[in-house]
């Protein structure tokens, strides 16, 4: 048994939200192997240079992509196609937590994961056993308006700090040892209907975030804030204002209140010094009528110097969007040969059902391929939509994908081993109808109602495209969308979970599944991959989302949240 102690910070109060920090170093999970905490706690902080050089570093899991490019590759051997037939848990964390869904991806450093739950819970735990070293539980202010669930992707690391961000928008600094609160810093105003959900991003000194509250008729933007203060250094706003370029894009005052979310993790190019990150939807969402025009820089890739925020380029896959497709996945950053010639290229699965392919050096299209179903338009030589005009005439539009996109939120894997890209599909359609609408501050700004196709006619699951051409190569269905990120990893191997509560690994040429396990709950976050104490481990988090309901064909049972650590079985 490990002996503990409990000791408390002082409480304080900021804006009505009252903080309160406990140092455990109990187990709440159940520690099936391992050996207890290393009191001495960790003797290396995360430093730039390992930041830059994360994909080399087996040791841990340090981004929330794993490196800056956002490949979710690991090039790690021992648990391979031979061998994956041995994974088994070594221990079981259970959270405690209920409601919401469990999207984390955790950060694992020098025998640490930093896992983050529904409703701004940090729990900081011991690699080894599942044990909980300390956790910080953020009291929610009333009144916090939120589209699409109290969810938290994650946090960020540099040096011995950790950087986290709350339901309420704001974002928190804590020593990674201790869990002693640094910094605390109000990015929006929860009243508005900001919100954060993503784990921030570190560049330099620099930690960069983008928020939430779209579907509320925010004006979305990204932040850059000083590491060691919190000082926040610079803005780009997502909807341009007057005098700056893109504002002639909306017209009257609707860019006032014009959304572009920005609500997942970007990515970086250290070599170019270009920061990547995506752009929700316009907003209200299914009324394009109040925002004549393209309604830039939403649906929109952006690629800024995060030295300034100042933006380079930009490359709008759904101009004059109303059909919620927001363009926030990740830009996945790969050196390849497209079209006969080498390209640095900038690949995204969006949200309208498209693969796009663009040079990330100016954002020039270079292709873009369907990897879901996709019927509402065709894309010219510049890869602009051309919406279908029968389409366009239907007062009521039934479209695919649906309101969800082809893919949501969940990450992309890319394996340079095998030059796929492996995407999570939802494969869903719905019908869209429009109606009038005034905003509101905090109110819900749609201007429409969406419709989903039964749940019997709705499937998903993985397409595995080609990189180099954007032709699929392999797909693996599944009965219900698929609401899980991915992994690759060197040994030949893909993983992913699902809402019907498996974790499989798959064949990373031919699809084939080659191993899976049930966790007795959905899984809505993707896996992760790192060598502790040599020995090569998987990290996943299970927990039902408000998603279940709707892609299981059963009532969302709230159980709680678990966190899942894997390793081989002795032969």
């Amino acid at each position: 048994m490990i002996k503990g102690h409990e000791s408390r910070a002082g409480k304080r109060s900021r804006g009505g939200v009252r903080i309160s920090l406990i140092c455990i170093a109990g187990v709440l999970g159940s520690a099936i192997a391992g050996r207890p905490a290393d009191d001495s706690g960790p003797t290396e902080g995360v430093t730039d240079e390992m930041l830059l050089r994360a994909q080399a570093w087996p040791e841990g899991w340090v981004h929330y992509h794993r490196n800056y490019q956002g490949w979710r590759y690991a090039p790690l051997e021992q648990i391979n196609r031979q061998t994956v037939k041995r994974l088994a848990p070594r221990w079981v964390l259970q959270t405690g937590i209920v409601g919401g869904g469990f999207e984390v991806t955790a950060l694992a450093h020098d025998g640490r994961l930093f896992i983050t739950t529904a409703n701004s819970h940090l729990f900081c735990v011991d690699a080894r056993t599942g044990g909980v070293l300390w956790r910080y539980d953020h009291v929610m202010p009333e009144g916090v308006n939120l589209c699409c669930g109290p969810v938290n992707r994650g946090v960020a690391i540099r040096g011995k700090k950790i950087y986290y961000g709350t339901l309420d928008a704001r974002l928190m600094c804590f020593e990674a040892e201790t869990g002693l609160q640094l910094w605390d810093r109000m990015v929006g105003d929860f009243r508005e209907a900001y919100s954060l959900t993503l784990a921030p991003l570190i560049v330099g000194n620099k930690v960069i975030v983008g928020v939430g509250g779209a579907e509320y008729g925010v004006r979305g933007f990204i932040d850059a804030y000083d590491a060691e203060t919190g000082e926040r250094l610079w803005r780009f706003y997502a909807i341009p204002g007057p005098g700056e370029p893109g504002r002639e894009t909306w017209g009257g005052d609707s860019w006032m209140n014009g959304g572009g979310s920005t609500w997942l993790t970007g990515t970086y190019d250290p070599e170019l010094n270009l920061l990547y990150w995506g752009i929700g939807n316009p907003a209200p969402d299914f009324n394009g009528d109040v925002r004549p025009g393209d309604n830039l820089y939403t649906d929109c890739v952006v690629a800024l110097d995060p030295e300034t925020g100042r933006l380079v380029w930009h490359f709008q896959a759904t101009p004059h969007d109303i059909f919620d497709w927001d363009a926030v996945s990740e830009p996945v950053l790969i050196d390849a040969t497209i079209r006969g010639r080498p390209v640095k290229a900038l690949l995204q699965a969006n949200r309208n059902g498209y693969l796009y392919a663009l040079d990330r050096t100016n954002g020039q299209f270079l292709y873009a391929s369907p990897y879901s179903k996709v019927n509402w338009a065709d894309l010219d030589a510049q890869g602009k939509p051309v919406v279908k005009p029968d389409l366009l005439a239907r007062r009521s539009k039934h479209v695919c994908p649906g309101v969800l996109g082809g893919k949501n939120w969940p990450p992309t894997a890319y394996s340079p081993r095998t030059g796929l890209i492996y995407i999570p599909d939802m494969n869903l359609c719905s019908t869209f109808s429009s109606m009038d609408i005034v905003f509101r501050r905090g109110l819900p700004y749609l201007g429409g109602m969406v419709i989903n196709d039964p749940p019997s006619t709705i499937d998903g699951g993985i397409r595995a495209v080609e990189v180099a051409t954007g032709e699929i190569k392999w797909s693996y269905g599944m009965k219900a969308p698929n609401w899980a990120g991915l992994l690759a990893t060197a040994g030949g191997v893909v993983f992913g979970g699902a809402p019907d509560g498996y974790l499989r690994a798959f064949d990373d040429e031919t699809g084939e599944v080659l191993w899976e396990f049930q966790t007795g709950n959905g899984v809505f976050a993707p896996p992760t991959t790192f060598m502790l104490d040599g020995r090569q481990v998987i990290g996943l988090a299970s927990g039902w989302s408000q998603m279940g309901d709707f892609m299981m064909r059963r009532p969302d049972q709230q159980r709680g949240c678990a966190y899942f650590l894997f390793g081989l079985m002795e032969p």
